[in-house]
Order: structure tokens, then sequence, then C-alpha cells
């Protein structure tokens, strides 16, 4: 890895780093405006219905459906295929672009897939593989354990949303994607992996805070427990990488922690507590 020194001009990797935290600040705040101005638009139609007219209130009653839950993840809306597309796009395109795909120099070939933790099964001995599963494995049950105990003493307070399976494992692919680019990049410009690791846990944290359907949904008794885990969830995988550098080890340990819950919070609701007196 080469790093360039202070007196050099910012490295090209730079721009990619603070142009996706950009990117993320910027979009989740007009998305909170736009739905700020679409719920008040709403409002006002519902004392006067007469003035509902138009195609324009197709695009009102869009944004005023983005849900605060979105704060779990920076996701606003399932089942929009433009939004949908924009997930897509800023949380597997700027990797892809990043690792070779933009065009041009000196802004393609930034990050490897070994820097990334994108390892091929023939890349690594099979006692390296056995070794990094174990460490995944281990640090996932700890924290799996501890995450599901401090959830089940808040149990009467938290309630985490119950998304579907599916949902659950492409939210992981992107949430996966997205954090290893930020401490790869990191650990790349700062040349030193555990620095990079932990910068770019800080810097997920720092996006997370410029969002403010993340902000709002501390206060939301139904999306507290789902940012808990979201946010424990960042700082395990951090440490599962900094351990292993494979980031599928990393995606399937935030795949069974999260599915665990996923379960759980499934089988608690099919199953209420029982009412007494």
């Amino acid at each position: 890895m080469v790093v360039s020194s202070l007196n050099d001009s910012p490295p090209p990797l730079l721009f990619w780093l603070l142009g996706s935290v950009l990117i993320y600040a910027l979009a989740t705040n007009a998305l909170w405006l736009a739905r700020f101005f679409a719920t008040r638009r709403l409002t006002a139609r519902d004392c006067h219905p007469e003035r509902a007219e138009g195609s324009f209130s197709v695009l009102v009653k869009f944004f005023a459906a983005l849900p605060g839950q979105a704060a779990r993840t920076g996701k606003m809306a399932r089942g929009g295929w433009l939004w949908e597309v924009g997930r897509f796009v800023f949380y597997l395109g700027i990797p892809y672009l990043v690792l070779g795909g933009w065009p041009l120099q000196p802004f393609q070939g930034l990050l490897s897939l070994q820097e990334i933790g994108f390892v091929g099964l023939g890349s690594w001995t099979v006692t390296r593989w056995l070794a990094a599963v174990g460490t995944g494995l281990g640090l996932g049950s700890v924290a799996l354990v501890i995450l599901f105990f401090a959830w089940h003493q808040a149990n009467d307070i938290l309630r985490l949303p119950r998304d579907a399976w599916w949902a659950i494992i492409i939210d992981a692919i992107y949430m996966e994607a997205h954090w290893t680019f930020y401490r790869a990049s990191l650990a790349v410009l700062l040349g030193d992996l555990y620095l990079g690791v932990f910068a770019g846990l800080g810097l997920v944290y720092a996006e997370w805070a410029a969002n403010p359907f993340w902000r709002r949904g501390w206060a939301e008794e139904s999306q507290a427990a789902g940012q808990w885990l979201r946010a424990a969830l960042a700082m395990v995988s951090a440490l599962i990488f900094l351990l292993t550098q494979n980031l599928w080890i990393c995606l399937t340990a935030h795949w069974l922690v999260e599915l665990v819950f996923y379960s759980h919070s499934r089988q608690k609701a099919h199953n209420p507590p029982a009412v007494v007196g």
C-alpha cells in the first residue's frame, strides 16, 4: 500500500470516500425535508379536499409515506423501484467504481479485492479459512449473547422491526459492502489496518448522525431496538474484519445475528404474553 504524504495533493481515494459521505448526508436530509413538506401538504389536503387534484399528489404521497424506521439503515421505503435502484447504486455501485469500474485514471482501481476482504476460496489455505471461521463464529456468538441479553432486559419497551427475511439478507449485503469500503479505504489512506478499521467505524457512526431519520429514530420505541442492533453490528463487523480481513466472514456473522433476532421477533409476535388479573 502506498500512502501519500501530507505535502502531496489529496489522494483520489479520499475523494471517493468524502463523496460517499456527502451523497449520503445530502440524500437523507433532502428526503427528510421532502417528507416534512409532503406531510404538511397532506394535512392541508385533509382539511381542504378540493385542493388535492393533480398528478403532483402522487409524489406528495410517496414522500409522506417515507417511514421513520428508515433510520435503521438509511432505507426509506420498500417496494419503490426507484428507491431500491438508488440504494443499489449507492451501497454497491460506489465500491465497484473504486475497485476498477470507473473507466478513467487516476480514480480507477484504488482498492483491491484483498483489501476489502473479498477473498476467493482458492486464495486462502484451509487452515486460514478455519481460523477465520472460528474467529467469526466466536465473536458473532459472544455478540449475539450480549445483544440478546440486553434486548431481552428491555423487551417491555423496545421492539425490533419485523422485516422480511429476504430484506434482512439484502440489507446485510448493502451494509457490509458499505462498511468495508470505508474501513479498507481508510486503512489504505492511513497505512494501518487497525486505525483504518476503527476510523471507518467512526465514519459510519458520523454518517448516521448526519441522517435526520436516524436521529429521530432513537425517540421511537418501534425503531430504537433496531438501531441499537445495527450500531452494535457495525462494531462487531469491524472487530471481525480486523481479526480476519475476510468480508465473507463478516457477512455471515451479520446474517446469523440478524436472522436470529428476526426469528425471535416473529415468534414473540405470534405468542403474545398472557394477561394476568
